[in-house]
């Protein structure tokens, strides 16, 4: 029996990585479901087959509002901010400063993001704020998730707005950069058992993603800890 992982789109270039390493410590098999937090976080209420979760903080206090993790199980282990992708090779944009990044956003041909990852979230909120919502959505590539990026390397948008280590997933882009810090959000991530789920390798699976040297592993994929 395999042990089913709802897993954020965050880390899709570095489960790879995760599971090498959970390999060494054990025999049982991980099943990956990667989705938006909101996608996954409706999946688990509805009762899915799911073992454990990795989400971003709101996913997580939203299960256990619900009742459908074991509070005791929560363990946060990585985080990372949003960033910005443009073309492999393109000339690199000013994004160092908040007002550099305003006009970055504001002259770009074409901008894309998603509609319910956790960073597509914000950023339609942060354009929004910054009184630049008509202007950004005359122009953008909205799907609902998935890795945005991969629109920039396929010529269809000229930047992608999304985490940075979904940005990483896509080899074929270059990162800009991290938004500045006045203009970020950090996504910090959890993984938690279901309360469906009676597996005891779950939680050797948590004790994994604790471990410090797997941390550090992570952070090539845009992970901070």
């Amino acid at each position: 029996m395999s042990i089913k992982i709802l897993c954020s789109t965050a880390f899709h270039a570095a489960m790879p990585t995760i599971l090498e390493a959970f390999s060494k410590v054990s025999n049982q098999v991980c099943e990956i479901t990667f989705g938006t937090t909101v996608g996954l976080v409706e999946q688990c209420k509805l009762n899915s087959l799911a073992d454990a979760v990795i989400l971003t903080e709101s996913g997580i206090q939203d299960l256990i509002k619900h009742q459908k993790i074991l509070q005791s199980t929560i363990t946060p282990f990585a985080k990372t901010g949003v960033g910005i992708a443009i073309a492999k090779g393109a000339s690199p944009l000013d994004i160092s400063t908040k007002d550099a990044c305003i006009q970055t956003l504001i002259h770009c041909q074409s901008i894309a993001f998603t509609q319910f990852g956790a960073s597509g979230i914000y950023f339609a909120k942060l354009i929004q704020s910054l009184g630049i919502e008509e202007i950004i959505l005359a122009k953008a590539i909205r799907p609902d998730g998935g890795l945005v990026a991969e629109l920039v390397s396929q010529g269809k948008s000229e930047l992608a707005v999304q985490l940075v280590s979904e940005i990483k997933a896509v080899p074929e882009v270059d990162l800009l950069g991290f938004l500045p810090e006045d203009l970020q959000e950090w996504s910090l991530f959890s993984v938690a058992q279901t309360t469906n789920s009676n597996q005891a390798e779950v939680i050797e699976f948590i004790e994994l993603l604790q471990n410090p040297s797997l941390k550090h592993q992570l952070e090539p994929f845009g992970f901070i800890h």
